[in-house]
């Protein structure tokens, strides 16, 4: 299966990453910064740069691909709000990329992102399988 993944370059990101290609998978994945295309390229994944914003980027690379794992958050606490705007455009934007494929979108749970994952829920009626995983708050090593 040919795999989009956002934040792939990150710390969980990195381990999915790893996983997914031992397992036989295409991974493309999503980083803003050079650093994190060359650590996509040592693992074997197909690079994507682009940040959450690019909306048009998300749509085509979800629906170029077999399923989704959203990964990705910026964490700017001095503007949370303006992150889960952005998290929920992100979220709909895969979603509609996917839309009436019956192919995965699986999001991660986070604090106040309820909007985010409702809009992850109701893409369900319109053909898409997703999923929400609950992590740690927090994750470190």
């Amino acid at each position: 299966m040919r795999i989009f993944v956002t934040g792939a370059a990150g710390y969980i990101g990195s381990a999915v990453v790893k996983e997914l290609i031992q397992a036989g998978h295409r991974v493309v994945g999503l980083t803003r910064s050079d650093k994190g295309a060359e650590l996509l390229e040592r693992l074997g994944a197909e690079v994507q740069q682009g940040v959450l914003e690019d909306l048009d980027l998300l749509r085509s690379s979800s629906a170029s691909s077999d399923g989704v794992i959203h990964l990705a958050f910026n964490h700017d606490f001095s503007n949370f709000a303006g992150s889960l705007a952005t998290d929920l455009r992100a979220i709909e934007a895969m979603g509609e990329g996917l839309e009436g494929s019956g192919k995965p979108l699986v999001i991660t749970a986070h604090a106040n992102g309820q909007a985010s994952e409702e809009a992850a829920l109701a893409s369900i009626a319109r053909g898409v399988r997703s999923m929400i995983v609950s992590l740690a708050p927090s994750v470190h090593g």
